[in-house]
């Protein structure tokens, strides 16, 4: 006599993994775009924040000299740190406002680097600080120095 015994099978069919798969691919292609937008916010932050440093260090530069520093080296700002920092992903210019250059202001700009992933910040590649004659004012624009997308998307609070 033979006992009728089913046997317990575990596991997935292979129809079940093929839908996991599907949704996990789903939520990837959603999320994705999403991570790298964070990512590109999280480094113009940086760049914000490197930017705001150099005011601030310009100011106390003045409070001691009859001017604003020139270059972030030695004889100027002592920022060399924060600005090696953020050039992976930006060039930091400084330049003289006013006549005679760097007395009655500066502007300092941090520009996307063309072949880094910040190049992709449409609309925020160029990032500038400029201080004229006691008026700081903040500038942004895309790679051909169009202001398309407005300060305030890129200098969000």
């Amino acid at each position: 006599m033979q006992s009728s015994q089913r046997r317990h099978v575990s596991g997935f069919t292979l129809i079940e993994l093929m839908v996991a798969v599907v949704v996990a691919g789903i939520l990837a292609a959603v999320a994705y775009p999403a991570y790298t937008s964070f990512v590109s916010r999280a480094r113009r932050s940086e760049a914000i924040a490197v930017l705001t440093a150099v005011v601030q260090a310009q100011e106390r530069y003045r409070s001691n000299r009859n001017g604003y520093a020139q270059s972030f080296g030695d004889d100027g700002l002592k920022m060399q740190d924060a600005i090696d920092k953020l050039t992976k992903y930006y060039d930091i210019s400084m330049a003289g406002g006013g006549e005679p250059a760097f007395v009655s202001g500066y502007s300092v700009t941090a520009t996307a680097k063309n072949e880094g992933p910040q190049y992709n910040d449409k609309g925020c590649q160029v990032l500038q600080v400029e201080l004229n004659t006691a008026l700081l004012s903040y500038k942004s624009a895309n790679a051909n120095g169009d202001d398309t997308t407005g300060t305030a998307n890129c200098w969000s609070k």
